[in-house]
Formats: C-alpha cells, sequence, structure tokens
C-alpha cells in the first residue's frame, strides 16, 4: 500500500514540475512578443519622425530658395534700369554673387547660378569700336594662312593657301575681315565671319 502511495505522489510531482516548466516557457514566449511588438512601434515610431523632419527641412529648403529667387529678379530690374550707373553696377554684382554664394545648400533642383556679363564680350565690343573702314579692295595672301571666326576670337574655320585673293572694306588693328572670295576667278560673297591676319595679306595690284 505504501509502495502505490508512494508512486501515486511521484507521479503528482512529475505532472507538477512538467507543468510549472510548460508555464515558464509560455511566459518567456510572451515576454518575447512583447518585446518585439515594443521594438517593431518604436521603430515605425521613428521612422515617422525622420519623415516628419525631412518634409520640414524640405518644405524650409525650398522656402529660401523662393525668397533667394525673389531678391534676385529684384537685383537684376534694378539693375537693368540703372544699367548706365557703373557705381550701382558694383554694388549689385557684389550683392548678386552674396546671394548665389548663400544659396550653395543641399537641395535636388538648385535654381542655376545666374552669369553676369562676360568681360570678354564687353572688351570686343570696345575693340569693335576701333574698326577701320575703307573703300572695298581687293587683297591676297602672301603666304599660307589661318581664317578666324571673328575679330579677336582664335576660333579657325578654315586654312587658305598662299596667293588666294578675296575683298574686305574694314579692319582692326591686326586682322582684316574677309567680305568676299575668288573662286575660279568668280567672286563669291563671303556667307560667314571670317578674318585674317594683316602681317600675312598684301593688296592686290589693280
Amino acid at each position: 500500500m505504501k509502495r502505490y502511495l508512494f508512486a501515486l505522489l511521484f507521479l503528482m510531482f512529475a505532472i507538477e514540475l512538467c507543468a510549472s516548466e510548460e508555464i515558464q516557457r509560455i511566459d518567456s514566449i510572451v515576454n518575447d512578443i512583447t518585446t518585439l511588438r515594443k521594438n517593431y512601434e518604436e521603430k515605425l515610431l521613428d521612422e515617422k519622425e525622420k519623415n516628419i523632419i525631412l518634409e520640414q527641412e524640405k518644405r524650409s529648403s525650398q522656402r529660401k530658395i523662393k525668397n533667394l529667387e525673389n531678391e534676385i529678379k529684384k537685383l537684376q530690374t534694378l539693375l537693368k534700369n540703372r544699367k548706365n550707373r557703373v557705381k550701382n553696377k558694383i554694388v549689385i554684382k557684389e550683392e548678386i554673387k552674396k546671394i548665389v554664394l548663400k544659396s550653395a545648400c543641399t537641395d535636388e533642383n538648385p535654381f542655376p547660378k545666374l552669369k553676369l556679363k562676360n568681360s570678354v564680350a564687353v572688351k570686343e565690343l570696345q575693340h569693335k569700336e576701333k574698326l577701320q573702314h575703307f573703300k572695298a579692295s581687293a587683297f591676297r595672301l602672301k603666304k599660307s594662312a589661318d581664317i578666324y571666326a571673328g575679330m579677336t576670337t582664335m576660333q579657325l574655320v578654315s586654312q587658305w593657301d598662299k596667293g588666294t585673293s578675296f575683298t574686305s572694306n574694314v579692319k582692326s588693328e591686326t586682322r582684316i575681315k574677309i567680305t568676299g572670295y575668288f573662286v575660279n576667278k568668280v567672286w563669291k560673297k563671303a556667307t560667314k565671319e571670317m578674318w585674317v591676319k594683316l602681317s600675312d595679306v598684301s593688296q592686290r595690284d589693280k
């Protein structure tokens, strides 16, 4: 009888021990699920906050760019209206440079930088005032020579052989403009800008 009682107690103890282990396992699983859910919710919150911050920064950058564009337009108008006042030109150009530098922020679509009047073009315009116009005459090349695309540019459009004849009625201090040339002794009008160095040219005998 005692043996059966002892076996029954042992069986009850084993059942209780197994039940306790299952309960601990279930509690552990519940804790893991709770932790995972909390981490996931925190991650979602972080992503949402990041998106909000990025959107705010984007809107702020767009507002700054819009304000800078408006300032540029005002200065351009002022420069156009007062183009003959050198002092104002200098002040406005400096202001435009400051604004362009200030606008150097990270943005996907930055507005283009303004290009102030090209100093080379200004010099060329001033140089054109020294052009000499004369009665149209015929000339010939003393040697093979380069033909340039403009009065001051170094861009070449062709190279002519020694003895090639052409006509002109305008020259600068260093070059002469080709207004027409001869092909098989027939004069042909020049259809594009062509200049040659004066040092490579001699006037053709009449």
